[in-house]
């Protein structure tokens, strides 16, 4: 087994999204590790405990779970997010993160599509992301200010705004879409849609927008 499942939640969702994503995320059969601010029952858990709920925290929590991780490469999954078989088969280089373009965010109602790469959508080498999100927190022990950086977030996107030295970066796209939720207990609240965004009721494999948000987070709000 090459890849590892790394989890990362700060537990602000329902028990009941929640434990439907870990389900959808079980059944692909990885190795998983989580990294929560609670317990939880889900691969081999490492609870952080009481801590901010920030970018910052989130980078904490997907540098430890990398530590503890043991295979080749590490694919992050959100607690929002649901993924494709393909998404877990892909090997990046040795030096380079990579994220797949090809997610669609559900909205209750209908799908949108941005194309932006994110942190829930990454799959890396084990190993650069501890030496990248190493030297990040060497030079930045404490969190820092979002109003003086652009951000602490993906690897290949910030390093400039960090003035840490440059990360390659890819993009790519499975052949059926990934799905994330947009709803309001997540780090970034809820997205509003603009004006550019690709928007559908349907796509496949995961049927209409309406239902698959049902069956995962309970209701319609």
């Amino acid at each position: 087994m090459s890849h590892t499942i790394l989890y990362y939640t700060a537990n602000l969702i329902s028990d009941f999204f929640a434990e439907n994503v870990r389900d959808h995320l079980r059944s692909f059969g990885l190795s998983i590790v989580s990294v929560s601010h609670k317990p939880i029952d889900f691969g081999e858990n490492i609870c952080i405990g009481e801590a901010e709920v920030s970018n910052y925290t989130v980078y904490r929590q997907i540098l430890i779970g990398a530590q503890r991780a043991e295979t080749k490469y590490v694919v992050c999954c959100e607690d929002d997010s649901l993924y494709v078989p393909e998404h877990f088969t892909v090997e990046p280089p040795e030096d380079t993160f990579v994220y797949n373009n090809n997610r669609w965010n559900l909205n209750t109602y209908f799908y949108y599509y941005r194309d932006r790469a994110g942190m829930c959508m990454c799959v890396a080498p084990r190993e650069l992301m501890i030496e990248v999100l190493e030297k990040r927190f060497e030079k930045y022990p404490e969190p820092i200010e979002r109003r003086k950086f652009k951000g602490f977030g993906e690897p290949g996107r910030y390093e400039a705004f960090l003035g840490l030295p440059p990360v390659k970066m890819e993009t790519f796209k499975t052949a059926d879409p990934t799905v994330t939720f947009n709803h309001r207990p997540s780090l970034g609240g809820k997205r509003r849609i603009l004006k550019t965004d690709l928007i559908e009721q349907t796509i496949e494999p995961w049927g209409k927008a309406y239902d698959l948000w049902c069956k995962y987070y309970g209701d319609h709000k």
